[in-house]
């Protein structure tokens, strides 16, 4: 017998699922009628299990166990507990599996690799930037999200990318109002998925920012190698200073004046800086200045995931659950 909606949410929250996320995968049909009728409330249990990557037995019998644990890379987890990573995991993959589902499916070219990616971009464009990837991750058929719902009360998910047979997603749990850092989150994304890193596994989650962590894990650092092949042409690219002290200001002047020359994203080439000197309150503060400025990333990348995802292959209740992973009210 399925718990009842009280019995339900009381569950998910001693399972550590934050009230924002149980709202999220609450389904839009549900009333207080609806509690009075036996199917009708095996089906929000059916309903919320299924979003949240659940166990629907498991939690029919007043228990909430996470399906995908076991089948996800995890990269600098750190302390998390387990349930902290099933959690995640499991999230992460019921909302990519439901993202492919309204992703038209694209062929994989057998010889794509970081330098015939970077060609394919540099052929249309000038400069290898955070939307030029958004557009080239869709190209692919691999949906790109911003994810406005995370399962955590704190979130501890920076990317996940989720294979599904031989097709894969990209979620963004961390927000960014500088397209410069989430070019380098895509293309580090990206690199597991051309270097073949999920091939024995549902998904890849990163925690922490690639960026910044300086991990030692192998495929990490082949990530991190591809990603910056891929943005300015050089798997270690060496931008330093000429002058021991400088600001924020120097920073964008200086990876503007060079950009125009050897075709880097200016955000990027100041971020290659932040990098190698460690001095990272003056490269973030440089995308303040560099044009354009503050954006908000997050929405314009869902903006692009709205037009591109066909909501009309999904069910009404997966419609509805990928609209409010969006950030949205309906797929309209």
């Amino acid at each position: 017998m399925a718990l009842s909606p009280r019995q339900l949410r009381r569950e998910l929250q001693h399972a550590g699922i934050a009230n924002a996320a149980i709202d999220a995968v609450w389904p839009q049909w549900w009333s207080d009628d609806a509690s009075q009728s036996v199917s009708a409330t095996a089906e929000l249990t059916y309903t919320v299990a299924r979003r949240l990557g659940l166990s629907p037995r498991a939690l029919f019998d007043g228990s909430a166990q996470f399906l995908w644990r076991d089948d996800t890379k995890f990269k600098k987890l750190d302390a998390r507990t387990g349930d902290e990573e099933a959690a995640l995991a499991s999230f992460g993959i019921a909302v990519g599996r439901c993202a492919l589902g309204a992703t038209p499916p694209t062929r994989f070219r057998g010889d794509l690799n970081v330098q015939t990616l970077r060609d394919i971009i540099l052929g249309q464009n000038r400069l290898v930037s955070g939307p030029e990837l958004i557009n080239v991750c869709w190209s692919l058929g691999i949906p790109v999200l911003q994810l406005r719902v995370l399962p955590l009360r704190q979130k501890r998910m920076h990317a996940m990318t989720v294979r599904v047979s031989d097709r894969y997603a990209i979620l963004l749990g961390f927000e960014s109002r500088y397209f410069a850092r989430i070019a380098y989150i895509l293309a580090h994304e990206l690199g597991h998925v051309l270097l073949g890193h999920l091939e024995q596994s549902d998904a890849l989650l990163e925690v922490d920012d690639p960026l910044v962590s300086g991990s030692t894990d192998a495929e990490e650092t082949e990530a991190d190698r591809f990603a910056l092949k891929l943005l300015t042409g050089q798997e270690d690219p060496r931008v330093i200073s000429d002058v021991p002290s400088y600001s924020a200001s120097q920073v964008a002047d200086a990876a503007r004046t060079t950009a125009t020359h050897v075709n880097i994203d200016p955000g990027v080439l100041a971020l290659c800086l932040g990098h190698a000197t460690k001095k990272w309150d003056r490269s973030i503060g440089a995308l303040k200045i560099i044009p354009p400025g503050e954006q908000n990333v997050g929405e314009l990348i869902n903006n692009v995931a709205a037009k591109q995802l066909n909501f009309g292959e999904l069910s009404f209740n997966n419609q509805e659950y990928l609209a409010r992973i969006l950030g949205r009210d309906s797929v309209a």
